[in-house]
């Protein structure tokens, strides 16, 4: 049986989580699993799948700017460092391949995880990075740069839908999608499933994720509000393990880290979700169903589209992290549809693409 190797980008979790459907489909047609990644993203994942043999890469390590800052430039001032984990990380691979006797590489956004050897995925909701208005002169030479590097891989994946139907809107518009071309709708990918009725212990669960500082400004800055609120709350820190962080002093509820079932049955026990409006997150509500309070990553162009989209929707209410009142939120709320779950789709959109990149 084939040996597939899986590796998610260690930019926050959510590369790592919409990985575990994947994982699961995987091991249900009996291949073996080898992953690799660094981090809280691949400490998520071997929580998850703990009999799984693991190995370490390079880590990326993003740190977003504080208050005020600019995150193109930000961004910008890592480039190198990012660089140079694609070198490392692409001859990590390599050699990950022929020593592990690899059949098979699915990699979520690493770039440097392809082979010359054997075929290789590439997973993204990205074919079209947005650039911040005041840098759009930038956007021809990212988006060039995004397809060259993207064109090294045997596939990419687009977890998302078409038309209509899509979550990502233009930021999964690469205009590639032709039957028998290299990309590939796989459905939104999610470790959830649509919620069971249960009984509502919270009004709010607020689940914080991603880079520093941001991750912890947002904890500080919702931690105040819901410690002078009545709002019955549970706070998910984001922290899978290996961090040593001061201890939240709140009246809500606390827990570093759920697993996917922990976090399935907090999410039913919840009326709405309090988080950023990354991609993987967006994903999981969209399989959860319910509503949510999205507050995107200052700066993150990805986010604040997806924010604004769902806004405009009328699905999800967002609000600027400086602007942020959780009585305001909690407000708008009601005056929104949440999220309805799509049951069945990852039978129909995922296994078909696995059972085909297992015959490549």
């Amino acid at each position: 049986m084939k040996r597939v190797l899986v590796a998610p980008l260690d930019w926050g979790l959510g590369h790592a989580t919409r990985c575990i459907p994947i994982l699961r489909a995987l091991q249900a047609r009996g291949c073996t699993i080898l992953l690799a990644g660094s981090g809280d993203s691949l400490q998520l994942l071997r929580q998850e799948f703990p009999s799984l043999f693991y190995a370490v890469l390079p880590a990326y390590q993003p740190r977003y700017p504080a208050k005020g800052a600019s995150m193109v430039w930000a961004m910008a001032r890592q480039l190198p460092k990012f660089l140079t984990v694609i070198r490392r990380e692409h001859v990590a691979l390599e050699r990950l391949v022929r020593e592990q006797s690899v059949d098979l590489v699915i990699a979520d956004n690493r770039y440097g995880c392809w082979s010359a050897s054997v075929p290789c995925i590439f997973i993204t909701h990205q074919c079209n990075i947005l650039m911040p208005r005041r840098f759009g002169w930038l956007a021809s030479m990212v988006a060039r740069m995004n397809r060259r590097s993207m064109k090294r891989f045997t596939r990419c994946w687009l977890p998302d839908y078409p038309g209509e139907a899509s979550l990502a809107g233009k930021l999964a518009a690469c205009g590639e999608h032709t039957p028998g071309g290299t990309h590939r709708y796989i459905g939104a990918l999610s470790r959830l499933s649509p919620a069971m009725p249960r009984q509502k212990r919270y009004d709010l669960l607020c689940v914080f994720s991603g880079p520093e500082p941001q991750r912890t400004l947002l904890e500080q800055a919702v931690t105040a509000q819901v410690n002078r609120s009545v709002l019955r709350v549970l706070i998910v820190r984001g922290l899978p393990g290996g961090r040593t962080v001061a201890p939240l002093e709140t009246r809500a509820e606390v827990v570093d880290f759920l697993a996917s079932d922990a976090l399935q049955e907090a999410l039913e026990a919840s009326r709405c979700v309090l988080a950023r409006s990354g991609f993987s997150t967006v994903m999981d509500l969209a399989h959860v169903g319910g509503n949510a309070i999205f507050v995107p990553t200052p700066g993150q162009t990805e986010q604040e589209y997806l924010a604004a989209r769902l806004m405009e929707k009328k699905i999800a209410y967002s609000t600027a992290q400086q602007d942020f009142d959780l009585e305001i939120a909690w407000q708008h709320v009601p005056l929104y549809t949440g999220f309805t779950p799509a049951a069945g789709a990852q039978d129909t959109w995922l296994h078909p693409a696995i059972d085909e990149a297992l015959t490549l």
